[in-house]
């Protein structure tokens, strides 16, 4: 049943995804990414991200593709136009997104050069979205839905234990609806 299937029995423990540290580079992350792809096993997905850790080992964000795709673009705007913009009040976000519209076509080698002098940090995104391990597999996939997050960490007393990704939920809801599993009346949690 779907209902009694709980966060905890669909996570990868944190032991088993790919972390890497906030100072660390983007090429150090992508290593530390490619090692943990080969530890998984034939029915994994591969991962979409690496976890960044602070000094203390706790999770402080995720660098996702699309973080570190966005990261490697080269900017329109040099540390002092950007300043100057931050001076004269305009909003953070809109300044970040005009450095990133460069009128300079991205060159795929200058972008994978950076990759040795952009951190971890500089590239992440925030790792917000959170939920318990005893949440039920419903409250799971109701989580996933609102946020449009591709996966959630997994908290026991409020310490990231492991993550849960959308991509294995996902996997669970389809081969459960390709069998016929569903029973009448049956709530997801």
């Amino acid at each position: 049943m779907l209902e009694a299937l709980r966060v905890k029995d669909m996570m990868l423990p944190l032991a088993s995804y790919a972390t890497v540290s906030c100072e660390a580079t983007l090429r150090e992350a992508l290593a530390a990414l490619s090692k943990a792809q080969l530890g998984l096993t034939y029915d994994r997905h591969h991962h979409r991200a690496v976890l960044a850790m602070d000094e203390q080992g706790n999770v402080v964000g995720k660098l996702t593709h699309q973080a570190i795709l966005r990261a490697l673009l080269p900017s329109a705007l040099g540390a002092t136009d950007v300043e100057r913009l931050a001076g004269a009040g305009l909003n953070a976000e809109w300044i970040e997104s005009v450095a990133r519209l460069s009128p300079i076509r991205a060159n795929l080698a200058s972008m994978c050069a950076a990759s040795d002098r952009v951190t971890v940090r500089e590239a992440m995104v925030a790792a917000t979205d959170s939920i318990e391990e005893g949440a039920s597999l419903g409250e799971a996939i109701e989580a996933l839905v609102v946020s449009r997050a591709e996966s959630l960490l997994v908290t026991r007393d409020r310490r990231v234990v492991g993550i849960l990704r959308l991509s294995d939920v996902f996997e669970e809801v389809a081969d459960r609806i390709r069998r016929g599993d569903q029973v009448a009346g049956e709530t997801l949690g």
